[in-house]
């Protein structure tokens, strides 16, 4: 009896031992977020018709490689004709040293008039470039309230998912409706990526629509700059060449000269290169189209840079720390561990965003943590939904 006793007490402390070693025991802090890209926008610095692309999606990019190049021939023009402004000012100013003449008066009397139609000119090009801004700007406002409202429903939509997921293992619902509840997602998914598109595209034309009201002022200060000149001009004709003539034809060939250079940037401008190493995202024009300036032509990732972006709540904030190694787990290659470190700690707490947690979760603060991923560069994509284990070194396998 004594015997058993014993037994029955250590079989009793074994039990107790063992529940305090698991109770004890650390577990991972899992963090769940989605594998983002490092996106570099190439925008085109001129318009014009694109005469020709070399590129398609998915390839591979060298710095200073030609991805496409526009209808250079209204440029070739620009340059043409700044080269004569040179020669004319030249011109002028060897002219000068013989003194006016009657006809040179009448040409700048008819020069004056012309700088002032050119005012009233560029006055009306940019009433219409405002009234561009104001369109864009409306139209821009209407389609991220849009994406707003799809986002939202898409966030809906995957939590629903989650809820028939959990009643379809309990066998709660039919895989009918569990597969009708994934293709709502699906619809959802669809329709938050058209709308990002269409707010991509809308933002393009705002960005135009405002360059081209910049330039719009840009021609009417032009334009009276050209009639004072005209004007200043016009009176040192009718008195006579002095020091002071000379000193304004010098200036006039410095700013032919300068126009001439701008003239021969814009034409370098029409041929569209890498600005890095990289892979091509997205084409967004085809041969044939007409190229605003400011538009976004290609959408390029930065060689190997990838990240993930995660909410860790304010409780765990002091287990982590910049330069810290973390593992991270994708849906596609289970068992696999990639590597990533801590690049960034939001020093700004936020409330939980609307599309990570429940409601209830909604409510937490939180801070934003940006991981750079650092293998499984040629694996892993945007858009991968991802898991990141933030007590592990996270070994690349």
């Amino acid at each position: 009896m004594l015997n058993r006793s014993r037994l029955l007490a250590s079989v009793c402390l074994l039990l107790s031992v063992l529940a305090g070693c698991t109770f004890f025991q650390p577990t991972d802090v899992t963090l769940s977020g989605t594998i983002e890209a490092e996106e570099l926008p190439i925008v085109a610095e001129v318009g014009g018709a694109i005469q020709s692309v070399h590129v398609e999606e998915g390839a591979v990019l060298h710095k200073n490689q030609v991805l496409a190049e526009l209808d250079k021939r209204s440029y070739q023009i620009g340059v043409n004709e700044a080269e004569a402004l040179v020669a004319q000012a030249e011109a002028k100013l060897e002219e000068a040293k013989a003194g006016a003449r009657n006809q040179t008066v009448k040409k700048g009397i008819a020069a004056m008039q012309q700088a002032d139609a050119n005012i009233q000119l560029a006055q009306a090009r940019e009433k219409q470039a405002e009234a561009n801004l104001n369109r864009a700007k409306e139209q821009l406002a209407q389609t991220e309230s849009q994406l707003t409202g799809a986002r939202q429903t898409l966030a809906y939509q995957q939590s629903r998912l989650k809820e028939a997921a959990q009643l379809f293992e309990r066998g709660a619902i039919s895989k009918k409706d569990y597969e009708a509840q994934q293709e709502a997602v699906n619809v959802a998914q669809t329709q938050v990526n058209q709308l990002t598109a269409q707010a991509a595209a809308s933002r393009s034309q705002f960005a135009s629509a405002k360059e081209d009201v910049t330039a719009a002022k840009a021609q009417t200060e032009t334009a009276r700059a050209q009639l004072a000149s005209a004007s200043a001009e016009l009176d040192l004709l009718q008195e006579g060449s002095t020091d002071y003539a000379i000193r304004a034809l010098l200036a006039a060939r410095q700013q032919a000269m300068a126009k001439r250079d701008l003239a021969k940037l814009q034409l370098e401008k029409a041929v569209i290169l890498a600005p890095e190493d990289g892979i091509l995202l997205r084409k967004n024009v085809s041969q044939g189209e007409v190229a605003k300036t400011g538009a976004t032509l290609f959408t390029m990732m930065k060689k190997d840079q990838l990240k993930v972006k995660v909410y860790i709540p304010e409780a765990e904030l002091g287990s982590i720390k910049t330069g810290q190694r973390v593992g991270i787990q994708v849906d596609a290659y289970p068992g696999e561990t990639f590597t990533g470190v801590i690049s960034a700690i939001s020093d700004k707490a936020e409330f939980t965003p609307k599309n990570v947690q429940t409601k209830d979760e909604r409510t937490k603060l939180v801070f934003a943590v940006t991981i750079r991923i650092q293998d499984g560069l040629d694996k892993l994509k945007p858009g991968m939904p991802a898991d990141v284990l933030l007590s592990q070194g996270g070994e690349g396998k």
